[in-house]
Order: C-alpha cells, then structure tokens, then sequence
C-alpha cells in the first residue's frame, strides 16, 4: 500500500546501535539531544490500515482519534473526496456531522465527567472560525440516534482556514484549545472549565511563532494512579525557522515556560509543518513529525523534566505525503497514524511503535 519506502537510505543502524542510543538517553535523562537512529528499538514496519464498516477510512487529511475510560475510540477525518467530516465509533458505520465543512485536520478528545464523558470534536470551519461538536454516548455506548449540531467557540477564536486548532483533555471534563493568530505568527491559548462550563480569555502564549498550526497534549494524574505524573500541559511547535520547539505549562498555573527548541545535531529533524505531540502515563511522549527532505517521520522522545532524546526515524521510511503524522499514546504504548497511498485517495494507515514501560523512571519535572 506504501508507494514510498527508502530501505537504502541514512540510519542504517545495526541492532547494538539501537540498545547503545537508548543507554545513552537513559544515562543522561534525556536532558539533551543525542544522535539519529533508524527507528524506536523494536519498531517494525507492520503498517495496518485503519478500517470502519465501509472499507478502509480515506482522508485528504491527517485523520483524529481519542478513546475513553472503557477503551471505546472515535475515528473523526475529513472526506478523502470531499469537505465533510466524518466520525465512527470501534470501527462501526461513518457519519457525517452536521454542517461540517472544513478544509483542515479536526481534532477529537475525550473529556471526563465522571460518568459517559464526552468525545469532542474541534474544526476549523472555511470562515476561520473554530467549532465544537460534543457528542456523548448512550448509556449503552452508543452513538446517539442524531449527532449534534456544531457550536462556534466563543471569544472570537479564529484562524487562518486552512489550519487546524489544537486540543487537550483536561481534569472535570474541561479542555485547553491552541490555535495560530490569523493576523500573524503568534500562538494562542484558551482553557474551558468544565466545572462552570466558562472559558477563560484567550491568551498569546510568550515568545511562540509559527506559520503553521500548533499541537497539544496533557497528562494530569486525577487518580493518584501515576508513578511519576506529568501534571502538565506540552505545546509543541514549528518555529518560523522551520525547527521544532516545545513549551510547557505546570497544569493548574496559567504559565508557559520558554519554549526550548528540540533538536538533534546532525539529524534532518525540521519540517515547514505542524508537529504532532503525545503524552504517556509514566513522564514519556513524543513529538512526531514529517520531514521536510523526504515526508517520512521522525520522533523526539520527551520526559516530564523538559528534556529529549535523539531522533528516531520511522524504519520503513513511509511517506506522510506531506501531511502531519498522528501520534497516538495509549496508556504507554506508541502509534502512529498516517496517510498512505491508496487507489489515488489517501487510506489512512496505523502502526505499533514502541511502550515507553520499558523506559525507567524519568526525572522530576524542572521549571
């Protein structure tokens, strides 16, 4: 299905290299950048495509997914043939959400409201503006019989119409939005308390600019479940000068540290698009992206202490075709997704990537 595959290309390291890359990261904490290597220790190339009822999912677009408390997992992309968005729940049948027309990726989160909780869907509508559909459950986990209709988020959030809006859960079924200005490279933020069902004013967040869209991740331990928790929120993005940087923010404090630049000397990690960051349980996560070079992905490995490793190339150098990978972390455990090639259309493909349980206990987090 992959058209694209570079199986004599740089990084072709032995086996050893892997285990003395991954020893390195581990001796240092992952406090600084280290060298390339040729994929995530185990990482195979068993691309799988990602189906619902009707046959494999087909997006012009990088596609969405979040999983509740019950493992349950909506599927949210943008039509491979059209503007529509479309959502499916475990694999079942497509719907179109009603009024959806975008020309971006969405965004889908799951909120917890100590009971169903919500999946949450984020579009950039062909206006600018940013819309929300909350679609809840029935008590059997069902889809509801008829999807909601969208609400615009208010405060006049808006960005340029063919960028995304970043998401992140957060405790007490709120959430935090990111977005890029549409009058300039600023980054910004605003956070929704579920609680009161208020969203605070938005926010520049300092010293952040791109041109393109941000990506955002959390993990807050709410259970007291987590070793080491992050008890925080990661925004990470493309700078105008086409490398990756990561800001953080304690989560409750309302401020961003400045952000650091992620970067791997001698490695091809930068891109002129937006990057994809995900959050584990144990104080590991990533930001993914597509190289600019070649459209193939590479990963940074980040702890909660605000380091990061070297950059891991994804093996099998598949092509992204130039759009966002998604990285995906469920519990520890890696994925990605991407658009493949696929009879002209773009079939969305997922991999397995690596379980950060093997890593050991990372730091405490450093401000």
């Amino acid at each position: 299905m992959l058209k694209s595959f570079k199986g004599s290309r740089r990084f072709r390291t032995a086996a050893g290299a892997f285990v003395a890359a991954v020893a390195v990261a581990v001796v240092v904490g992952l406090a600084g950048p280290a060298a390339a290597v040729w994929g995530f220790p185990g990482e195979g190339g068993d691309w799988k495509p990602v189906n619902y009822a009707g046959g494999q999912i087909t997006s012009r677009s990088t596609t969405a997914e979040a999983r509740d408390n019950r493992n349950n997992i909506v599927h949210a992309w943008r039509g491979g043939d059209n503007d529509n968005i479309y959502i499916s729940l475990n694999g079942g049948p497509a719907y179109a959400l009603p009024g959806a027309q975008t020309w971006t990726p969405p965004r889908v989160i799951w909120t917890d409201d100590k009971g169903r909780g919500n999946f949450r869907i984020f579009h950039t509508g062909t206006d600018g503006h940013v819309f929300q559909y909350r679609v809840q459950l029935t008590a059997a986990y069902q889809l509801p019989a008829t999807l909601p209709d969208p609400t615009r988020i208010p405060n006049d959030v808006r960005t340029t119409d063919t960028l995304p809006v970043a998401a992140a859960a957060l405790p007490g079924n709120s959430f935090m939005l990111a977005w890029n200005s549409q009058s300039n490279d600023d980054i910004w933020t605003m956070y929704y308390n579920g609680e009161t069902a208020a969203y605070s004013s938005p926010g520049v967040v300092p010293n952040a600019l791109s041109k393109d869209a941000p990506a955002l991740a959390a993990q807050v331990d709410t259970d007291n479940s987590d070793a080491t928790p992050w008890n925080q929120v990661a925004l990470a993005f493309t700078g105008t000068d086409n490398r990756v940087y990561l800001a953080r923010q304690r989560y409750g404090s309302g401020s961003w540290t400045s952000p650091r630049q992620i970067f791997a000397a001698g490695t091809p990690g930068w891109t002129r698009q937006a990057p994809s960051v995900a959050l584990s349980r144990n104080g590991y996560g990533v930001i993914s992206l597509t190289e600019d070079t070649d459209t193939t992905i590479g990963s940074y490995i980040i702890s909660r202490d605000g380091g990061w490793s070297g950059y891991y190339e994804e093996p099998t150098f598949a092509s992204t075709y130039g759009k966002t990978p998604l990285a995906v972390i469920d519990n520890t455990t890696l994925y990605y997704v991407i658009n493949g090639s696929g009879g002209g259309l773009n079939g969305v493909l997922w991999k397995k990537v690596y379980d950060f349980a093997q890593m050991p206990a990372p730091a405490a987090p450093q401000w």
